[in-house]
């Protein structure tokens, strides 16, 4: 029977997993994806609101500055003098502090020479404030107007200057921006594509469930079918062996036994006495033949010498059993070591043998029958030919048919070999022979073992 392939169902199994792969990759990436784009998002929003605020701050300071120019020029009380000090310093301080987040915030070569400029401006700015505190009330009074101008002028510079920082800024947000969106357009295509692959990967996999249910389904009822067919021809075999059995029985063995009763009632009846010992000389040989036609049956259904003598020995039994009978030349190599071979081995070898003899003499319609059977280092190898006139195996095999057209001749020698763990090859053309090779692994040293404890107690299979 045909022995279901696992190639198949591996390839379905990695494919499967590579699918389970695909779709893993495939999440891990949108959330890896996303969550590293929302984090460059609201980076580069807060690093421009930073920025923002920063040069906001630093245009109030400018102002607020200004403002606290007039109102020490136009002070008249020379002991307010330390506070605005004070207040400058702390604005000049805050400024400060606004110029380091803008200079955080990752300024291109543009941005970062409008920004040194602006800070240049801005601290010619403080040092022309604080040079004027210490002034006295006379200077502030004598000064005053041509300073408030140039304080204007100054203040006006600066204003610009941040104008243009906040221009390069915005613009490098909005390039930023845009490189964002570019990176999230081809992220969003790469998702695209790897979604494409996995149901496409989907798709073929479920396909080919799909197709190997069918074909799984199509041949569990081949084999169910099978089954049947092969119980029933099992069954017929049955009772055609039983047949056979009884007809040997009643046609030799019985005829023998009716002849040698009515031979002793002949020598009780009227037997002479120069009569007698010719009428036991014959009833002594129909025992002998009797014993011998029963012994000969025994020996057809399982030989006893398979399990005192050997498997070569048995072998040669049979081979000269069947040339008596079979007008073909048989040839024989048979390895002396076979017969060191467990009890299942031993039979497995010489069913197999028995079968593909039985099959050549019957039906090859051949001339030669060449047999072989070695002990070799990968196993038992044998090998029964014929130069008969073959068959189709293809056909045969794919029917269920065998050399007798049974349908229990290959399956049975196919099934004892596999049960071994070995392999059964047929091969035969029309014209050109049959050929049957089968090869048997050495069995364990467990069963060797087993084998020969059996042998040394003198216990056979029956």
């Amino acid at each position: 029977m045909p022995i279901l392939p696992k190639r198949t169902s591996i390839l379905l199994a990695l494919a499967f997993t590579c699918l389970l792969a695909v779709v893993g990759a495939a999440a891990l990436a949108i959330w890896f994806g996303a969550r590293s784009a929302q984090k460059e998002v609201s980076a580069l929003h807060k690093s421009h609101l930073e920025a923002g605020d920063a040069l906001a701050s630093i245009r109030a300071n400018v102002f607020l500055a200004g403002i606290l120019t007039r109102d020490y020029l136009l002070d008249s009380d020379p002991s307010h003098s330390a506070q605005y000090s004070s207040q400058f310093d702390n604005i000049r301080q805050a400024t400060d502090a606004n110029f380091r987040t803008l200079a955080a915030s990752g300024p291109s070569g543009e941005e970062r020479l409008a920004l040194d400029k602006l800070r240049t401006e801005v601290g010619g700015y403080w040092d022309h404030t604080m040079s004027a505190l210490a002034w006295t009330p006379a200077q502030k009074q004598e000064r005053r107007p041509e300073f408030l101008q140039d304080r204007v002028r100054l203040r006006q510079e600066i204003v610009e200057l941040a104008a243009q920082v906040e221009r390069l800024l915005t613009s490098n947000f909005s390039a930023e921006r845009s490189r964002l969106t570019t990176a999230d357009e081809r992220f969003e295509a790469s998702l695209a594509w790897t979604t494409g692959i996995a149901l496409l990967l989907a798709l073929i996999i479920a396909a080919a469930t799909v197709a190997r249910m069918i074909a799984l389904e199509r041949q569990a009822a081949s084999t169910e079918l099978e089954l049947r067919r092969l119980s029933g021809q099992i069954r017929m075999a049955q009772e055609q062996e039983r047949r056979l059995l009884s007809r040997e029985l009643h046609d030799q063995a019985g005829q023998m036994l009716t002849g040698l009763r009515m031979e002793l009632t002949s020598i009780s009846r009227d037997a002479s006495p120069e009569e007698l010992s010719t009428r036991i000389a014959h009833a002594r040989g129909i025992v002998e033949q009797t014993l011998r036609i029963i012994r000969n049956i025994a020996m057809l259904l399982r030989p006893s010498m398979l399990d005192d003598l050997g498997l070569s020995s048995a072998l040669g039994w049979l081979i000269r059993e069947v040339s008596r009978t079979a007008p073909m030349e048989i040839h024989a190599d048979i390895d002396p070591a076979v017969d060191s071979l467990p009890d299942a081995h031993r039979t497995c070898a010489y069913r197999v043998v028995q079968e593909a003899l039985t099959n050549a003499t019957r039906h090859s319609a051949g001339h030669k029958i060449y047999i072989s059977l070695k002990a070799e280092s990968s196993g038992i190898s044998g090998i029964v030919a014929d130069d008969g006139h073959g068959f189709h195996v293809s056909s045969a095999t794919n029917h269920g048919a065998t050399f007798e057209g049974k349908g229990l001749g290959l399956i049975g020698m196919e099934e004892r070999v596999r049960e071994l763990g070995g392999k059964l090859r047929v091969a035969s053309q029309l014209g050109s022979g049959t050929r049957v090779e089968f090869r048997l692994p050495w069995p364990s040293a467990s069963d060797m073992l087993s084998s020969g404890e059996l042998a040394a107690a003198g216990v056979g299979d029956s």
